[in-house]
């Protein structure tokens, strides 16, 4: 069955790139160099209902693994859902699921609920789940915070992560912004039980 899923997403992400849309992002990492998102999909529909797919690959600027993948989604009437099958050097791959939903949106405020699934293989034999959901909110300026909750059975480990960003500037098109992140997360059970992780930065980023 998880091999059948990726054959659908592998034909549909094809057929969907024939047409596609390119787009992505570059964004500055604390830990150097500068984090690469680059896709190509195309959607059809419009902006109440939608389906679509595509590929995409991200990696940093001073090497490391590259990930590469493909997706599946469809929106309707605020409601979504996803399917991805990505690929890490190195690594192993991971097959995603994931739905969500807008329970506010007006002109400056919107607040999201998701949740999700999703299967890894890692390169050396060991495979694992992991379950979650969250709560996702973003202002019009640019600001937003997260929190979200996830479990991995199979190391009975509980993660408790709570992220904020705030805008600092902003081009006229919207394009490149400079934002301070933030974030905090907590392990309950399994190898990291009681660790608690921190991390603030200041980031560059740009769209494409």
């Amino acid at each position: 069955m998880f091999s059948k899923y990726i054959g659908i997403i592998a034909v549909l992400a094809t057929l969907a790139v024939a047409n596609a849309q390119f787009g992505g992002s570059i964004t500055s990492n604390s830990r150097g160099g500068a984090d690469v998102f680059a896709r190509a999909g195309h959607q059809f529909g419009d902006n109440n209902r939608n389906f679509g797919g595509g590929v995409f690959a991200s990696g940093n600027t001073l090497g490391g693994p590259t990930t590469r993948g493909a997706f599946l989604s469809g929106n309707a009437d605020r409601f979504g859902a996803t399917l991805s099958h990505s690929k890490t050097d190195k690594f192993g791959s991971t097959f995603s699921q994931n739905v969500n939903a807008n329970l506010f949106q007006n002109d400056r405020h919107k607040l999201d609920a998701n949740a999700f699934h999703s299967r890894t293989h890692l390169d050396n034999g060991f495979k694992f789940s992991k379950v979650g959901g969250g709560l996702d909110y973003n202002h019009a300026n640019g600001h937003g915070a997260s929190v979200t909750a996830s479990r991995i059975p199979q190391l009975k480990m509980n993660t408790v992560d709570v992220t904020g960003r705030a805008n600092l500037w902003k081009s006229r098109d919207q394009a490149t912004s400079l934002d301070l992140t933030g974030g905090v997360s907590k392990n309950f059970g399994g190898p990291f039980n009681g660790q608690t992780n921190k991390h603030v930065g200041v980031g560059l980023s740009h769209n494409f």
